[in-house]
């Protein structure tokens, strides 16, 4: 397993201090960006979802693709994964969906050619990110965390933009996406590490979403039955959906399944309705447990602890947070791989 942070841009600043800090292999950024930039702090709550209209991103450039990956390699870190977003067609199964897999399958095998093997994905049409709010000193030593509570999302209506989109479509658009993409991404050698819904509501202003909990992952995977067609683990969200994540690991771990993993921990009130984000060590997961359950099952891809609580004392781009954590993944490793 190997230490892993995302990179929102290549500058000389950021790729010293990830290896500084002990990383391994980062998720590269889609455009070769050197100058330095403050990585977003995730504690915060995050804006309120409005659906607007995305649409497909081109292909990229396969030579700036390869400066890319070379820039990683130039400070001694693995190009492992990149995020690709999927368009308005594609999540809501409107007619340009057509034009816009053949993009986004192309964007594929440039990936595959350059030697990044992991591309990260989110299905869902509208984020219930409005059942997030800061919960100021509610943490150790009164750290500030984020929590969820559904009932602040509760009954709230439809938006004009985005209407309603019951479960049965968005499955039916999900499995329409998977048949036309994983054996492209199997062809070229990728694989896709899908995340799960997060915050795991089953709906939200109506629109459905999809992957809010186990059954859903694992139909997923079994949906086209492929190593190409993997997730994007996360101990937090297994946790927040009241289930055991060392169990989780092992389903999806031993099915080799799993792409890419977010090892991250919450303390939960009720299951995908109330909970907290805590300290990596501080929340109902067993981490040390699941790094275990992943060893054994002879995981080899990175670990990213992708929330990291705010020092008091740390700066703006939280180095203290994230260097804490990652000491903490690494330690469990380092125990978990003998």
């Amino acid at each position: 397993m190997k230490i892993s942070l995302p990179a929102p841009e290549l500058s000389q600043q950021r790729l010293e201090s990830y290896r500084r800090m002990g990383v391994q292999v980062v998720t590269v950024p889609r455009r070769l960006r050197t100058e330095a930039t403050q990585r977003p702090i995730k504690p915060l709550v995050p804006p309120a979802a409005t659906g607007e209209t995305t649409s497909q991103a081109p292909p990229p450039d396969p030579q700036e693709l390869a400066r890319i990956v070379a820039r990683c390699c130039e400070f001694g870190l693995e190009p492992g994964s990149i995020d690709w977003g999927l368009s308005t067609a594609i999540l809501s199964g409107e007619p340009r969906r057509e034009q816009d897999l053949s993009l986004f399958n192309e964007s594929v095998r440039i990936i595959g050619a350059s030697g990044i093997g992991v591309i990260t994905l989110n299905f869902t049409r509208l984020r219930a990110s409005e059942g997030y709010r800061l919960a100021p000193g509610a943490g150790r030593g009164g750290a500030d965390l984020r929590d969820f509570d559904a009932t602040r999302i509760d009954g709230l209506p439809p938006l004009p933009a985005v209407g309603e989109h019951d479960e049965a479509a968005m499955w039916d658009r999900l499995i329409w996406f998977l048949e036309g993409a994983v054996p492209v991404a199997a062809s070229a050698g990728v694989r896709f590490a899908m995340h799960p819904n997060d915050p795991p509501v089953p709906s939200f202003r109506g629109v459905a979403q999809p992957l809010h909990n186990l059954a859903a992952m694992q139909r997923l995977v079994q949906a086209v039955d492929d190593p190409a067609n993997g997730i994007f683990l996360d101990t937090g969200v297994a946790t927040e959906w009241g289930e055991d994540a060392v169990a989780v690991v092992d389903w999806f771990a031993r099915r080799d399944r799993v792409s890419l993993a977010h090892v991250r921990n919450v303390q939960v009130d009720e299951p995908m309705r109330r909970y907290a984000e805590t300290f990596v060590d501080a929340g109902d997961a067993d981490i040390g447990a699941c790094l275990r359950c992943l060893a054994d099952c002879g995981y080899k891809g990175g670990i990213d602890p992708d929330h990291t609580p705010r020092f008091t004392v740390d700066g703006s781009d939280l180095a203290i947070g994230w260097s804490w954590a990652l000491g903490a993944l690494a330690g469990w490793r380092d125990a978990a791989v003998g």
